[in-house]
């Protein structure tokens, strides 16, 4: 599909590159080459062989942030297959405060699920993120990441190469709602303790565990969170396969991410999440509290 893409081409939005498409100038080995013929206008042709030229250059050095700047932003879901292997899916939970604290964060990449829980070892986040230059997310533009860059601070926390922010992938793509809908119209539905579980039951599982150490909370928490990060996974595959279809490209179709590669990783995540030293000694306090009333 990248090598489809004339929309870094300054002047070309969807329509004038679907009249190239439709003109015979399917990818950027269609483009007429100087003196052979015009595609768009002389010297409009001039500056798009400049630019394909770059991108070309980019794609062979797989740099991911260069191809960024050349494409739109409402384009980026195009760069998803030749950097997928570079992708890392997440989603935050945070205290519900007004300066919102992260209070669990999972991430999903090609090493399998990583979680960060406040008090433990969220400090880890901002290293493991940087290791990954493509960020998949669903509203997290606009959500996820600015909390996180002001809870670490802009100088610490990482900035990727692109940002996919399936929120308005699947807009774009008629898929409308939010994450659980989205994920029950594409047949990734989650299981039936999880269905119905919202951001506000994520702040007070959160605050269960924080009052009376109650880790069963806690393991709550992180398996609906982990379910949040994972399924994007699935979501990506299928919007870009849509996007595809949708442009009725003849491009190689991904196969969908299948969640059942990941599902004993989560239970054994949710088994090994067993009581800090400070979780015993609020379980304690809360004791002795109920015994002197």
């Amino acid at each position: 599909m990248l090598q489809r893409t004339f929309q870094h081409i300054p002047g070309v939005g969807p329509w004038r590159e679907k009249d190239l498409w439709s003109r015979g100038f399917k990818t950027w080995d269609d483009f007429p080459a100087a003196g052979t013929g015009v595609a768009i206008s002389k010297k409009t042709d001039d500056i798009a062989r400049e630019r394909i030229a770059q991108a070309r250059d980019a794609l062979a050095r797989k740099d991911l942030r260069k191809l960024a700047e050349l494409l739109p932003p409402r384009e980026h879901w195009r760069l998803y297959p030749e950097f997928q292997n570079d992708a890392v899916y997440f989603d935050i939970e945070t205290d519900g405060r007004d300066a919102q604290a992260p209070t669990v964060v999972s991430l999903f990449d090609s090493t399998g699920l990583h979680v960060f829980i406040q008090g433990r070892n969220m400090d880890a986040l901002p290293e493991a993120m940087a290791e990954r230059r493509l960020w998949v997310t669903f509203n997290g533009s606009c959500f996820d990441v600015p909390v996180l860059r002001d809870y670490f601070g802009p100088a610490r926390f990482p900035v990727p190469d692109a940002h996919i922010d399936l929120r308005f992938v699947t807009r774009r793509l008629g898929i409308g709602g939010g994450l659980k809908e989205i994920e029950a119209k594409i047949g990734a539905e989650r299981p039936q303790h999880l269905k119905g579980v919202n951001g506000y039951d994520a702040v007070l599982l959160w605050r269960a565990y924080q009052r009376r150490g109650d880790v069963e909370a806690l393991r709550f928490l992180v398996e609906y969170n982990l379910y949040d990060s994972f399924q994007l996974r699935t979501l990506m595959d299928v919007s870009y396969n849509r996007g595809a279809d949708d442009l009725n490209q003849d491009v190689p179709r991904l196969p969908v991410f299948e969640r059942g590669d990941v599902l004993y990783d989560v239970s054994r995540i949710i088994l090994e999440l067993g009581p800090t030293e400070r979780d015993l000694q609020t379980l304690a306090r809360v004791r002795a509290m109920e015994q002197d009333g």
